[in-house]
């Protein structure tokens, strides 16, 4: 296991290293001229490698950075998450800043000047504490919580990114949203409650880190549109501050500890599984760029979904891992809402259709005698503004209950509700 784990950090490096060889020749092959006919055949078949390689390192390079920093922390006692999620930001912030300042990509003067000065504190300051609270407490809350029942609680996501979106007015959900939402939160508390082994404190961190995650989602969403930053801006200017919170937090409360210990000696003895460990970092947020160019957001959470169902199997399989049946069914109605709602996010006429489909069936469920002979069964039809068109263009539409009453015909007892 050992030996499957240091091996991680040679699958990093070639990973991003066949990364930058791709995308290179992605943009070389871009500005070559090649003859028409043969133009959009090569196009396709370099586009659907490139896609393909795309697909199977984000599928490889996240479970593996998991595995590896719950093998760090796990079998070789490492209690420092801090420091551990240190070496991916680290490696981030050098591979950008090299990025940019080789010519391999660009970063704009409009970018840099949207961040300069005292507006580095209020745009790229928050989003780096965000992400730093998010790596720092995400990677902690291995020590309390199993491998598989912590995929599971990933599903809660989409509800407390929608919460804090209200929170900072970013954007007001649909009803459709919200209900989806409240199936995802009651999926989630079956999970719970069907956790053999669930602990208060681990509860707690990964609620925590969910909470940042969505702080730090809302954040570079305004970053990304509003400012209209490229993905490579943002990580090239967002980068920095992570370093800076997640050093300051470790020197503050871990480095010290770490040195009385003698703990030290684990990353040195240890040094290639920390070194695949920074590589992973680095691959993931690589190549979760390079997914989302490729492809779009929406289909990046949804493999990501398939990559944590695939994590829960392996939790089960690998590390002997107790799944009860009501942490089954939990499972699958949060993840029942998560598809939902990112189906409402996608096409927002489906969910104008189903607030009016659900609308027609509480109007219809409401308690209501039958309708008078000479009405007819359109009288008990509560949608009043329900309108049906009419030969010459206009609209008309069926008399409500309350004109019904009007002339008589309703019973005595809906007369006493109205009346």
């Amino acid at each position: 296991l050992n030996l499957g784990m240091s091996s991680f950090g040679l699958l990093s490096v070639l990973l991003v290293g066949g990364t930058c060889i791709l995308m290179a020749f992605h943009r070389k092959a871009d500005g070559a001229t090649e003859p028409a006919a043969s133009t959009s055949v090569s196009a396709s078949l370099r586009k659907a490698v490139y896609t393909a390689f795309v697909l199977v390192a984000f599928m490889v390079v996240g479970p593996g950075l998991v595995l590896l920093n719950k093998h760090i922390m796990n079998m070789h006692n490492f209690r420092y998450p801090l420091v551990l999620s240190s070496g991916g930001v680290i490696a981030s912030m050098l591979v950008s800043h090299a990025a940019v300042w080789s010519g391999f990509a660009h970063v704009s003067a409009e970018s840099v000047a949207a961040v300069k000065g005292a507006q580095w504190f209020r745009v790229a300051l928050p989003i780096g504490a965000a992400r730093a609270a998010t790596l720092a407490m995400g990677n902690a809350v291995y020590l309390y919580l199993g491998l598989g029942f912590i995929q599971m609680l990933k599903a809660l996501a989409p509800s407390i990114v929608l919460a804090v979106m209200c929170a900072l007015g970013v954007r007001r959900p649909t009803r459709a949203a919200v209900w989806f939402v409240f199936m995802i939160v009651a999926g989630t508390m079956l999970e719970v409650k069907g956790e053999l082994e669930a602990s208060l404190i681990g509860l707690a961190l990964m609620m925590f880190s969910e909470f940042c995650e969505a702080v730090a989602l809302v954040l570079t969403q305004r970053l990304l549109q509003d400012r209209k930053f490229s993905v490579m801006e943002s990580m090239y200017i967002v980068s920095p501050p992570i370093v800076v919170c997640l050093s300051l937090a470790a020197f503050g409360m871990e480095v010290p500890r770490m040195v009385k210990s003698g703990d030290w000696r684990i990353v040195v003895d240890n040094s290639a599984d920390f070194a695949g460990a920074a590589g992973l970092g680095l691959a993931v947020n690589w190549v979760t760029m390079m997914l989302i160019q490729a492809t779009s957001s929406l289909f990046t959470k949804i493999l990501n979904t398939v990559r944590c169902i695939c994590l829960v199997g392996l939790g089960v399989a690998v590390y002997g891992e107790v799944v009860s049946p009501l942490e089954i069914a939990g499972y699958v109605i949060a993840l029942s809402g998560f598809a939902g709602y990112n189906y409402v996010q996608m096409f927002p006429d489906a969910a104008s259709t189903i607030e009016h489909n659900v609308d027609k069936c509480i109007c219809k469920n409401i308690s209501s005698p039958p309708p008078s002979p000479r009405l007819g069964a359109g009288a008990a039809d509560c949608c009043e503004d329900e309108a049906m068109p009419l030969r010459d263009g206009e609209r008309s539409r069926r008399p409500s209950m309350s004109e019904s009453l009007e002339e008589g015909d309703a019973p005595p007892k809906v007369a006493e509700i109205l009346g």
